[in-house]
């Protein structure tokens, strides 16, 4: 089945100012554009949407509009350097601490009495960064269920590249060369070259000083600290996904007590533009569950 494209974007954003103060970064604003759906009346439950390192909050447009039309309460955002949101030039505001730091802001910010974290790739490593900083806080209780698409093995290094070596200016220069090889490696053959054109498009406006920057200071996770993380989760990757191949979930799913792994068909690793279907299929039982759960609390 040929993957296609489509017209849907997600709508209006708002701006979200987040004071941070670390040796690291002093003391600053760092502003975040976001989305909110269904915001208003007594929501139990509110989902958001962790992009990926280079992505954008837009890449989730396939969930967004399947679940707003259901009334369901959800919440997106561009991480600092991506989409809308601000791209300082330091390289030390893309710490993972501090993105950490963000992402636990919106949680807490918008979060209702129960919430699902729904992550790709590299945003999955956040979401597991920060479910062990609310158990740490004792505010793990707040999840009702995880959802994690094409994540990177915790044991073992991220593949940068060229990134780890090359400075910004020269990566630049490359990007051409590099937005070639990372479609060879992220998007199935099948899939409708006006899709893959929407979104090379739209990675343009991350520049690449700051893709180098997010890996280079990219969250690393201790496997063995994973075991904690007793709650459903599940996690999905694309079949020929040839960035984050299968055997990554694997491992990922093998560290994580009662996670299900699911292997989705003609999918690589931009898995829910490819298959959106099937993404929607597994958060609506994840959302289902969740539901009934707090329906008998």
């Amino acid at each position: 089945m040929p993957m296609t494209s489509d017209d849907s974007s997600i709508p209006d954003n708002d701006k979200l100012f987040i004071r941070t103060q670390s040796p690291a970064d002093g003391q600053r604003d760092r502003m975040l554009s976001y989305v909110l759906a269904n915001d208003g009346g007594a929501h139990g439950l509110t989902l958001f949407f962790c992009h990926g390192g280079g992505g954008n909050k837009n890449q989730w447009r396939r969930q967004w509009s399947h679940f707003a039309a259901q009334g369901a309460r959800l919440v997106a955002w561009d991480c600092l350097g991506h989409g809308c949101s601000a791209q300082p030039r330091r390289p030390n505001a893309y710490d993972g601490a501090l993105t950490i730091g963000d992402y636990l802001e919106v949680v807490r910010r918008f979060g209702s009495r129960r919430n699902i974290l729904v992550a790709h790739s590299y945003g999955c490593l956040l979401t597991l960064a920060v479910l062990l900083a609310l158990r740490e806080a004792d505010e793990l209780n707040r999840i009702a269920g995880v959802l994690l698409l094409a994540p990177p093995s915790p044991l073992r290094p991220l593949a940068l590249g060229p990134m780890a070596y090359l400075p910004a200016f020269v990566l630049e220069w490359l990007r051409p060369r590099l937005t070639t090889a990372f479609r060879h490696l992220a998007w199935h053959p099948d899939t409708d070259p006006d899709l893959v054109a929407f979104e090379e498009r739209a990675t343009r406006g991350n520049a690449m000083r700051t893709v180098k920057a997010v890996f280079s200071g990219a969250v690393r996770l201790d496997p063995a600290s994973l075991g904690a993380l007793s709650l459903p989760i599940d996690i999905a990757v694309g079949a020929e996904d040839r960035l984050t191949p299968p055997n990554q979930a694997q491992d990922l799913a093998a560290l994580l007590p009662g996670a299900r792994l699911h292997v989705v068909d003609q999918a690589a690793h931009q898995v829910m533009l490819e298959r959106p279907e099937a993404i929607n299929a597994l958060l609506e039982t994840l959302l289902a569950s969740a539901s009934v759960t707090a329906g008998g609390r």
